[in-house]
């Protein structure tokens, strides 16, 4: 017969205190639970050491439970994302599920053999640590699918359907497992019910209607408190793999000195910076005049140039090579790349352009070709005008430079620094009283294709365009 094993996850162990309740403790971390019966702790200890199992448990279950009880002490250890259930048959594990987050607690709801069910849009199984597992951004949990059954199972379930349908379409299965398994994937909410108009359940909330897979993915996965992997600034390729250095190397071609702007009399005549605040917005009537080669100069300057270079010192907990420049970027990391798309500018041929902070340079990548001339298309499109912008600026990242130093979240903070970066140059571009425009969307292709890069180590995450102002 088939059967459900309640136990702690791997690494968890379950204590009892001098002073009374009972401690979890697993890494670093532990946990208190007060408040316990002793008869409790004693049933605990025996189910984790499988004297008993959860089949008994919930024979000796009854009509409540009582404070400090079992199945309150169990769902206290499920929300510290300490516990397990797993079915097993025949000694061999079919699915287990595991926690992975602090606050939820999983519940087996019995599973009558009308009830249909469906694969919730928000699931997904890859692969993890050689095992095929199932998430999903709705709850901190992860299914790890043990056993054949098991992925045969949720390849199935992608249409709606009962657990005896399921198992007359799975050889050789055991309806009575199969109905295990849907309970344990219902409990981690991989899956759905249907009501009688074959609505999953959920489908109509408004606010989960809103979010699309992969954007709550993101959300999810970018945060501390719905996954278990490590988060932060944990270094996890070092000392493996070498951090890349603060600027790439310089393209080949032809290098432009670009403009310097004198900063202390520019301090004395900009407009008020509240002013500038006011007036910031995006700008689409261009000047009859292109803009010129001296005012790219001037924003790329008071914008992204590096100020200053910190130069790796281990001993002095200086990990990676640093700089520092006009706007906010995470860990001086500094990764954004910018190029130039030019279509229309006074001193500057068509073509595509590197700006390096460093030297304050523009070298030239390429002329003008199709990738280039589909760049402006893009941007056009994207911006809604019927005439090719003046000048396309694309943020790129070199992705390895956060993805180094940071685990978890490195994507997300690579966006972060694309909006104080957008905003930097609104800024700039409105007090050089100059048409700034961010974009919502590109195409991280063609940079790729037009630059010779490659999509996975740098491509592009935004993109800006920047013209001459009509005034008056």
């Amino acid at each position: 017969m088939p059967s459900i094993i309640l136990s702690l996850r791997n690494g968890v162990s379950i204590l009892e205190p001098s002073e009374g309740g009972l401690e979890l403790r697993g890494g670093y971390r532990s946990h208190r639970i007060k408040d316990v019966t002793p008869n409790t702790i004693q049933t605990l200890l025996r189910l984790f050491s499988n004297e008993i199992s959860y089949a008994e448990l919930l024979d000796r279950r009854g009509n409540g439970d009582e404070p400090g009880g079992v199945w309150s002490c169990l769902e206290n250890i499920s929300r510290l994302g300490c516990l397990s259930w797993s079915i097993e048959a025949q000694g061999l594990e079919i699915a287990k599920l595991q926690t992975i987050g602090l606050g939820f607690a999983p519940h087996l709801t019995q599973i009558g053999r009308d009830q249909r069910f469906v694969a919730s849009r928000f699931a997904y199984s890859r692969s993890l640590n050689r095992k095929s597992v199932l998430e999903t951004p709705l709850n901190p949990v992860r299914i790890e699918l043990s056993n054949w059954l098991s992925g045969a199972v949720w390849q199935q379930i992608s249409q709606p359907c009962t657990y005896p349908e399921l198992s007359a379409v799975i050889p050789g299965s055991d309806p009575e497992l199969v109905r295990m398994l849907l309970q344990l994937l219902l409990a981690a909410g991989v899956i759905q019910p249907l009501d009688d108009s074959a609505v999953a359940s959920g489908a109509l909330d408004e606010a989960l209607k809103q979010w699309e897979f992969h954007d709550l993915l993101f959300h999810s996965r970018s945060r501390a408190g719905r996954h278990d992997q490590p988060l932060g600034d944990a270094f996890p390729f070092w000392p493996k793999i070498p951090p890349l250095p603060a600027f790439k190397q310089p393209f080949r071609g032809e290098v432009l000195e670009l403009y310097k702007p004198d900063m202390e009399q520019l301090s004395g005549e900009d407009y008020p910076f509240t002013l500038i605040l006011e007036e910031r917005r995006s700008i689409l009537d261009y000047g009859p005049q292109s803009i010129t080669l001296q005012q790219i100069g001037e924003f790329l300057y008071r914008t992204a140039r590096a100020k200053r270079i910190k130069p790796i010192n281990e001993q002095m907990g200086v990990m990676y090579e640093t700089s520092t420049r006009p706007y906010p970027g995470v860990g001086n990391c500094y990764e954004l790349e910018i190029y130039l798309t030019v279509a229309e500018c006074a001193g500057l041929n068509n073509g595509l352009y590197h700006f390096d902070p460093q030297h304050h340079t523009l070298t030239k990548v390429c002329g003008e070709n199709q990738h280039t001339v589909l760049i402006l298309k893009q941007a056009a499109h994207v911006a809604d005008i019927s005439c090719n912008p003046q000048v396309v600026i694309t943020l790129t990242a070199r992705f390895s430079r956060v993805a180094w130093k940071y685990s978890s979240i490195a994507y997300s903070l690579i966006l972060k620094d694309v909006g104080v970066l957008f905003q930097t140059m609104y800024l700039v571009a409105t007090a050089m009283d100059l048409s700034p425009c961010a974009l919502d969307s590109g195409h991280a292709d063609l940079l790729c294709k037009a630059a010779g890069l490659d999509y996975w180590q740098e491509s592009a995450v935004g993109e800006f365009m920047l013209a001459s102002k009509r005034i008056g």
